[in-house]
């Protein structure tokens, strides 16, 4: 037994040979043919793997302390409708978005809780960690943040024109938020997360 391991090789110790972008629309997909270090030999590959490609995110956990209630966005995904499960593809989530050419996260945070919500935040929010999603097929980075809010500002309805956005905002007591993820009616990741984090803190 010992403490936390740090990883056997580098941000070096791979070799990308060729890329061939595949799939060009509201999301990239590349194919690339890469080798790397191994552990019982030098090099593993050349082997080809296809990458989904997407600009870092944010999901900001929204916290009204005064109502101990949390603000949270209710939309469409494409992901579950298509999934094997009988889910309803609508589902709950924190607030959420990618992050503009040139934006900051903190930035990015800022503009997405407005637009989804039409809350205002009066503070920077609390930058809580970064992680990768789906790193076996994506390169995607989620920005975790969490920030105090007036769930009294709150539009009941929010939507993008031209991005087709549409997006119900519901006030949700924490204590239910915690029950419905002990008993398993949360089923997407930054949400799990989230929810974990606030019941460890």
């Amino acid at each position: 037994m010992s403490g936390w391991p740090k990883p056997s090789f580098q941000a070096t110790d791979w070799t990308l040979h060729h890329t061939e972008r595949m799939a060009s629309g509201f999301f990239q997909l590349d194919q690339l043919t890469l080798s790397h270090a191994g552990y019982e030999v030098a090099s593993v590959g050349p082997m080809s793997r296809e990458l989904f490609i997407r600009e870092p995110a944010v999901v900001v956990i929204l916290l009204d302390p005064q109502r101990d209630a949390l603000v949270m966005v209710e939309q469409f995904r494409i992901g579950v409708a298509m999934s094997p499960l009988d889910d309803s593809p609508w589902l709950m989530e924190w607030v959420a978005g990618i992050c503009d050419p040139g934006e900051t996260p903190i930035e990015t945070a800022h503009r997405e809780v407005f637009e989804e919500t039409g809350v205002r935040l009066d503070g920077a929010p609390q930058h809580l960690f970064t992680y990768y999603p789906s790193p076996g097929g994506s390169n995607e980075l989620i920005h975790l943040f969490y920030a105090c809010c007036d769930a009294d500002q709150i539009q009941d309805y929010c939507s993008q024109a031209g991005e087709h956005e549409d997006i119900k905002v519901h006030v949700v007591a924490l204590d239910a938020a915690l029950d419905a993820l002990m008993t398993g009616q949360v089923n997407n990741a930054a949400t799990i997360i989230g929810l974990q984090w606030l019941a460890m803190n």
